[in-house]
């Protein structure tokens, strides 16, 4: 956790100088770092990983919000919706929410306001509702499976 606090503070100037493209470098190392804690934990037996998942998914988001904002990289919309579309995947409401973002208005990718309505309904059903979002819950956004 400790780097991804670093990396946020270098990438905001909190208490230091700012210096976003360090930044980078600690958020992907926290990244890399838990993804290592998680697939040993995974292949020890756990079931759901270890500990480090919560710091794994924070990484993500974070470096998704870094190629969103070209903060210490280059603008990169399709690496931003990609990193969005994985902490999503991990369970990150807030990357849910995003990533649904991202599709609804194209941002990396073509429009796709089926998989929009999938990830808001996903955020929404783990609590994080987003207002005037009601559109979600039209039949044709509905999956021929019912989820």
């Amino acid at each position: 956790m400790a780097q991804i606090m670093y990396g946020l503070a270098l990438r905001h100037g909190w208490g230091i100088s700012p210096d976003p493209p360090l930044a980078i470098t600690y958020l992907a190392q926290a990244a890399s770092n838990s993804a290592a804690v998680e697939s040993a934990a995974l292949s020890s037996g756990m079931k759901k990983g270890g500990a480090a998942k919560g710091e794994l998914v924070l990484a993500i988001y974070e470096l998704a919000n870094s190629f969103r904002h070209g903060w210490g990289v280059e603008k990169d919309p399709m690496a931003a919706r990609s990193y969005y579309e994985t902490a999503a995947n991990l369970g990150d409401t807030d990357a849910m929410n995003e990533v649904a973002r991202c599709y609804e208005e194209g941002f990396g990718g073509k429009k796709d306001r089926f998989m929009a309505a999938k990830y808001y309904r996903l955020a929404e059903q783990h609590g994080n509702k987003t207002l005037g979002n009601s559109w979600i819950w039209k039949d044709k956004y509905t999956p021929k499976d019912g989820v």
